[in-house]
């Protein structure tokens, strides 16, 4: 990652962190996707892959693909309710979530190919997230 693309990027993280929205980054290849995700892990945001596992960390991200599943999307749109409602599979039932809006953020990370996709099956992802980034480099 160029070093100005870097500040930016960084500058970007401190901006989606504590919003009540979801972040979204848009990343153009996969080489940009594993950037970005570096990128992330080094300023302290943990990689999730369960739904109910983006509140286990107060810096958390999703790696979303055109085949997510529908919970994820439920998640988006939920968290700037203040609850978020996942049904748990393991245990067979729901449970609700509050998130700390001051003390938390939650970013998903996708290709911008996937994003196009998921925006084609009426998952409206930009219309649902807050802060977004994509690097014009």
């Amino acid at each position: 990652m160029k070093e100005t693309e870097n500040k930016e990027f960084l500058d970007f993280l401190k901006v989606a962190f504590g919003q009540k929205e979801v972040g979204l980054i848009v990343a153009k290849d996969r080489d940009q996707l594993s950037d970005f995700s570096g990128a992330m892990e080094g300023e302290g945001f943990k990689l999730q892959t369960n739904i109910s596992d983006l509140f286990n960390s107060p810096k958390t991200y999703l790696s979303i693909a055109e085949n997510m599943s529908k919970d994820f999307y439920d998640f988006l749109v939920q968290y700037p309710t203040g609850q978020v409602e996942i049904f748990d599979k393991t245990e067979m039932k729901s449970k609700t979530f509050s998130p700390d809006y001051a003390n938390g953020g939650v970013i998903f990370l996708v290709l911008k190919e996937d994003l196009n996709k998921l925006q084609s099956k009426g998952w409206d992802i930009l219309a649902h997230s807050g802060p977004a980034y994509q690097s014009t480099i």
